[in-house]
């Protein structure tokens, strides 16, 4: 990637935000869902937001453009006021959704530089009736709350999942997204938080390892074995870490980023550190080859604490898939 190209994808990057929990909105038409639970336990009770519909105020914008910010509690402002935004806009499709859905489809699902683990958000294509997964681990009670904003798409698909004292661990949600989402791919704001029982709070504990839409991206999660290591390198003396992962699926298109992590009480903040394209993607049934990272930062400045890996994989018409890295590797001088 040249240099006009990699400061391109990190303004673009910008377009998608972090957001927080609990806005009541009214949601699709009853959603076809499967809950994976890889501890084997059995399903889950769905809570769907069924509050009323908050009518936008002001002149909200008719773009997707939200600033990114830190704080996971500061988010639920600007969470009200982007969707309000939102629901003004045209619902057909203008220049700037053309040029959205193009430079998903080009360069894949899109993050904040900055996010709030417990409360952030992505942009990525949905499609009606494709499978939708989040895989995720929590160490205290959640509800977590998956939402899912496209224009010309009159409400907000909202699923809300509560796990208790019992049920803390690794799960896998699996659902299909409603046919409202249309018969062909489009752009879409897909917000996942994490609060405490009473819903006031972030919940720190949540770790997302997992989050993709479309066929390619979900029958179990198609990218896993996620390695990065070791878990320190000295970048002065050169020390390299090390990533590879295993593919069930075929992407013609793979980007790798590293992200400088910080504990919060409200939830661990990633911080964009650098990128690699992963040339000719990736190939079903298949490992890529050990790639490694020297512990600097696109300006080659060494990034100094806790790293971890994020993987994002997309074929256009076919879904896309993110991932990240369990393991992590902590960079020295």
């Amino acid at each position: 990637m040249n240099e006009f190209h990699a400061g391109d994808r990190r303004w673009k990057r910008c377009l998608a935000c972090l957001l927080a929990a609990m806005l009541a909105i009214s949601p699709l038409a009853v959603a076809q869902y499967e809950v994976v639970r890889p501890t084997g336990s059995s399903g889950d009770d769905v809570d769907y937001d069924d509050g009323p519909s908050r009518e936008p105020e002001g002149n909200g914008g008719s773009d997707w453009t939200v600033p990114a910010i830190v704080a996971g509690a500061a988010a639920s402002a600007l969470l009200i006021r982007w969707l309000r935004e939102r629901r003004q806009a045209a619902q057909q499709p203008t220049a700037d959704e053309r040029d959205k859905l193009v430079t998903l489809q080009q360069q894949g699902p899109e993050f904040a530089p900055l996010y709030n683990t417990s409360a952030f958000a992505a942009m990525g294509m949905v499609q009606g009736n494709w499978p939708f997964v989040l895989d995720f681990v929590h160490d205290q009670p959640v509800i977590v709350t998956l939402r899912i904003s496209a224009r010309g798409v009159p409400d907000i698909y909202t699923l809300r999942f509560p796990f208790g004292a019992q049920e803390t661990g690794h799960h896998r949600l699996q659902f299909l997204l409603p046919p409202a989402f249309g018969d062909s791919e489009r752009p879409a704001a897909i917000a996942v938080t994490a609060t405490d029982m009473s819903g006031e709070r972030t919940a720190p504990s949540f770790r997302v390892l997992a989050l993709g839409c479309g066929p390619r991206a979900v029958g179990s999660v198609a990218i896993e074995e996620v390695s990065f290591l070791p878990r320190l390198i000295r970048a002065q003396a050169r020390e390299q870490a090390s990533y590879r992962f295993f593919s069930h699926s075929d992407f013609p298109s793979a980007m790798a980023d590293f992200m400088r992590v910080e504990p919060a009480e409200d939830g661990e903040r990633h911080f964009f550190v650098d990128e690699q394209a992963i040339d000719g993607g990736v190939s079903a049934g298949r490992s890529i080859e050990p790639r490694q990272w020297d512990g600097r930062d696109a300006g080659q400045r060494i990034s100094t604490g806790t790293h971890r890996l994020k993987i994002r994989a997309w074929a256009p018409t076919q879904g896309w898939l993110t991932v990240w890295s369990d393991s992590r590797v902590d960079v020295s001088p």
